[in-house]
């Protein structure tokens, strides 16, 4: 995160404009809630912890919100993430849900999991077994390009922004239990390809909420 602090100075003089705007506010908004979703990491789970807190190089608590609680007919429910800054300085984070805009430098990527998630199987032909898939289906992508100062968000201290989102995991109605979790990448040109980074992760503390289906849901 030391990479972002640096990027404020210098930001601040190219469009003061902005920060001042931005640092005026007590919540930053960003609606990715109708965000395509990018293929599901199949090589089992993002790092995250089931304990509420963050990582050294991300300074922030993070909150899960479920608005309303009501399902859609695909399964799927608007929730908010929540993210504020507990630090003592400014911060940049990636806050453009566009991925084709350009070559990202940072990426945040924002999740839940809850026991209301409905597992999917595959049938081995082998063995004529149902198989668990084992993959992780995200809730946002925030991106964060270099080149492009406007494509991240200055929060102050104790400011927050909250990202409006799917949770685009099909959920079973009922009362559950879910937490957010964030992963902030960055990524890395090397000749023709690209690694990455990570900076920092976050874990919200688990809420409980009571879902429900107001239309038949797809199966």
């Amino acid at each position: 995160m030391d990479r972002l602090k640096l990027l404020v100075p210098l930001v601040l003089l190219l469009i003061p404009g902005v920060i001042l705007v931005g640092l005026a506010q007590d919540q930053l908004t960003i609606d990715a809630s109708k965000q395509p979703s990018p293929p599901a990491r199949g090589r089992g789970p993002f790092s995250s912890s089931i304990s509420p807190g963050h990582s050294t190089h991300l300074p922030v608590r993070l909150e899960l919100r479920i608005p309303s609680g009501s399902l859609q007919p695909d399964g799927t429910t608007n929730v908010d993430f929540v993210i504020t800054n507990i630090g003592d300085d400014v911060i940049l984070l990636p806050s453009s849900t566009k991925e084709n805009d350009g070559p990202s430098s940072y990426v945040l990527t924002l999740w839940l999991t809850s026991d209301a998630v409905k597992e999917a199987y595959f049938k081995d032909t082998a063995s004529g077994r149902q198989v668990k898939i084992e993959m992780v289906l995200t809730s946002a992508e925030l991106y964060g390009r270099s080149n492009d100062p406007h494509s991240f968000l200055f929060v102050a201290p104790n400011q927050s922004m909250k990202v409006h989102a799917s949770s685009r995991v099909q959920l079973q109605p009922g009362t559950h239990t879910a937490t957010a979790h964030a992963e902030l990448l960055h990524l890395v040109a090397h000749d023709s390809s690209i690694s990455s980074e990570l900076v920092g992760t976050a874990d919200s503390e688990t809420v409980t909420a009571t879902l429900s289906a107001t239309h038949p849901i797809a199966r």
